[in-house]
């Protein structure tokens, strides 16, 4: 018993040590600006299928931007519902309708519309934004000036949660957890709910890597190819940056189920092993009764997860920490559903089915 415990406190101590200086490499400065003059022109590129539950507000906020060279490029990859006319609704505004096109075998739904945005592009700099993710009018002004002074080709933004009390708040998945744990500058990792990148350097790769189209972690890949020249970087938003997301507790789910077995490299051992450490996390909540000293042990986990959620969440960190362990067999079962559809070919995206090749 002893050993178990003190494999959960080394396991805790690992864990915040790796965030104390996760958050810290991941932290966006507040006083980094350029001239107007140079700026670049940025194309915000948002790839849509069946979005009229967030179209509107996603569209209001990027248009109310303040950045000075912006062009909006929205493409709508075969919705069955009003996404199209929502889109076109904003033409006054100055955003440009791409209808979908067929999807050629091949390629994966979105990184086939991630593909022709580019093509259709005009930017220097294209952002490229989920239809979930909201911005304020300086978002993308303090996001391009990062991205300046930095002289990065790509940059992606973990967002913040500031939405009202609801289910996805109370029990959100721990896919940006991962994201923080797992990175470093040799390996990093990226997230698809905002990122920017260098057009010409996109281009190449689309011309270049035919591994892309079929890509379950595009934006990693990509990362991953910059890492060397130290041309990419991670973010974590804060309030000053004002980019964050709101979405629903069941497509939060969907998300993980679709990316949580690629980000194990598709290895089986690697699932199991992640499904370890977070047994071994539980175990002071179930020795508590029968050890009382454990709670210390509950006590530095709810620490760390308010100090971690206190980077992520501008509300609710208190409760949501409270619950860590349900949370942690959340993750748990979300892990095990992944790698049983994947392997069973019953994984889709926005309808599409999509499977995972080893690397």
């Amino acid at each position: 018993m002893l050993l178990v415990l003190g494999a959960v406190a080394f396991l805790d101590l690992f864990v915040l040590l790796k965030l104390l200086y996760s958050l810290r490499l991941l932290r966006i400065p507040k006083n980094e600006q350029v001239e107007d003059s140079d700026l670049p022109t940025v194309t915000v590129c948002i790839p849509a299928r069946n979005e009229t539950h967030a179209m509107t507000a996603c569209l209001e906020r990027v248009v109310a931007s303040d950045y000075p060279k912006l062009e909006v490029i929205v493409m709508d990859d075969g919705s069955r519902d009003d996404t199209s006319m929502l889109i076109k609704s904003f033409a006054f505004a100055g955003v440009r309708f791409i209808e979908g096109r067929p999807l050629p075998d091949g390629w994966l739904g979105k990184n086939y519309a991630q593909s022709i945005l580019t093509n259709e592009a005009s930017g220097k700099v294209i952002f490229f934004m989920d239809v979930d993710t909201l911005i304020e009018h300086h978002t993308i002004s303090r996001l391009v000036a990062y991205m300046q002074v930095r002289k990065a080709k790509m940059v992606s933004v973990i967002p913040q949660r500031n939405d009202d009390w609801q289910l996805s708040t109370l029990m959100t998945p721990m896919r940006y957890f991962w994201a923080v744990m797992r990175f470093t500058p040799t390996r990093p990792r990226a997230v698809s709910n905002a990122w920017l990148i260098d057009r010409d350097f996109l281009l190449d790769q689309w011309r270049t890597d035919k591994s892309l189209s079929l890509s379950m972690l595009l934006e990693t890949s990509l990362a991953r190819k910059l890492a060397e020249p130290h041309r990419y970087r991670l973010v974590m938003a804060n309030k000053w940056l004002g980019l964050r997301y709101e979405k629903q507790w069941s497509s939060q789910v969907e998300t993980s189920i679709r990316l949580l077995y690629p980000q194990c490299e598709a290895y089986l051992l690697q699932v199991i092993w992640w499904i370890v450490l977070l047994c071994i996390s539980l175990v002071p909540y179930v020795i508590v009764w029968w050890e009382p000293w454990a709670l210390a042990l509950i006590v530095a986990q709810f620490v760390i997860a308010y100090y971690y959620l206190g980077s992520v969440w501008a509300k609710y960190r208190i409760i949501s920490a409270l619950v860590l362990p349900l949370t942690v067999l959340q993750e748990i079962g979300l892990l095990l559903v992944s790698t049983y559809r994947y392997k069973m070919g019953l994984v889709t995206w926005k309808g599409r089915p999509i499977a995972v090749n080893r690397r």
